[in-house]
């Protein structure tokens, strides 16, 4: 297992992380113990969660995953790096103060997550979505409070855009408030977009990036097939928005088509099944630091960490890389043809 520092600190995390998910909806408490078991005993030790995970329909269910998670680690505690988030809505019904990174929404979720985790502190608390009502220095304020008081250690956030992430670290710098060090965004072969703005930004603030939806909502893992007229009934796809960047409308394009052709050579080739290739490109495609594992039983679980040992060749990269390959948007696009040595028309005579 390989580790990595987590931005701009000493902690140090597992490249492979646990994402907890399942825990709660798909796998029971036994089965989610067995994984834990087998993740740790494979050398990994950052577990994933949040507060709404476990949450089945509308918010039933949620807090279960946080709940398992602090059963299952009970008596090795100190082994992990526990991360979890909050701001989405716990309850069944919107009331003001539900939903967001407010002071009031903060104290009281970071409390009942630590309750449900069984724990004294949370190593990495992960703002899960940017709140655009609350203002960012109330936010910045209440988490650092939660890191005076030891029950945070670090602050993270998820599925913000970069310059939300240069704009809290700015401030946070300013004041003296605890930074951010990660942002766990929707990073994957079938989707790359991140790589033009969001990446970018954090590196140059030495924040980490931590991907979630490797294989694309299953689409990357081999059930699926140039020709597939629409995804399997029953799955997640049938509750995904098409204006989602993980619907099946957005997915099932000749880009990832064509990428799949790519993936499963390369998986026959290493002997390795293809979520493995998917991982594994994630790894090492020089943009993120830690990648959630993510399975909704034993079984795909043991496929999954299959991955550890694999290492794609720079040919094998470029192929993947060329595959998947987004049209630059703007500026992008504009830079490629102007501002590079190798652009068409370097300088800026046509």
């Amino acid at each position: 297992m390989e580790y990595r520092y987590l931005g701009r600190s000493g902690l140090q995390v597992s490249r492979i992380g646990l994402g907890a998910i399942p825990f709660g909806t798909w796998m029971d408490e036994q089965a989610s113990r067995s994984a834990v078991d087998m993740f740790l005993g494979l050398g990994g030790n950052y577990i994933d969660t949040a507060n709404v995970y476990g949450r089945v329909k509308g918010a039933v269910g949620a807090g279960e995953s946080e709940r398992i998670v602090g059963k299952v680690l009970k008596g090795r505690r100190e082994r992990v790096v526990l991360a979890t988030k909050g701001a989405w809505q716990m309850t069944e019904t919107m009331r003001p103060n539900a939903f967001g990174l407010s002071r009031t929404y903060l104290s009281t979720e970071i409390e009942a997550s630590l309750r449900r985790l069984g724990t004294d502190y949370i190593d990495l608390y992960q703002c899960h979505v940017y709140d655009p009502y609350t203002p960012l220095e109330e936010t910045l304020r209440v988490l650092d409070d939660f890191v005076r008081a030891g029950k945070i250690r670090y602050v993270g956030v998820s599925n913000w855009d970069g310059w939300h992430v240069v704009q809290a670290n700015l401030h946070a710098r300013q004041f003296g408030l605890t930074p951010i060090l990660s942002n766990q965004i929707w990073y994957t072969l079938a989707d790359r977009v991140a790589e033009f703005s969001i990446i970018p930004a954090c590196r140059a603030h030495d924040v980490s990036i931590i991907a979630w939806g490797v294989y694309a909502e299953g689409f990357l893992t081999g059930r699926y097939r140039r020709g597939a007229t629409g995804p399997r009934p029953g799955g997640r796809f049938d509750v995904l928005k098409d204006s989602e960047m993980c619907s099946w409308k957005n997915l099932a394009v000749e880009r990832n088509w064509a990428t799949l052709d790519v993936m499963e050579r390369i998986a026959r080739e290493h002997g390795k099944a293809m979520p493995n290739v998917a991982m594994a490109w994630v790894l090492q495609s020089g943009h993120c630091d830690v990648a959630l594992l993510g399975a909704s039983s034993m079984e795909q679980f043991k496929v999954s960490m299959d991955v550890i040992g694999l290492r794609l060749s720079a040919e094998e990269m470029k192929e993947l890389t060329a595959a998947s390959e987004l049209a630059h948007p703007y500026p992008n696009c504009f830079w490629d043809l102007f501002c590079y040595h190798d652009s068409e028309f370097y300088g800026g005579v046509r």
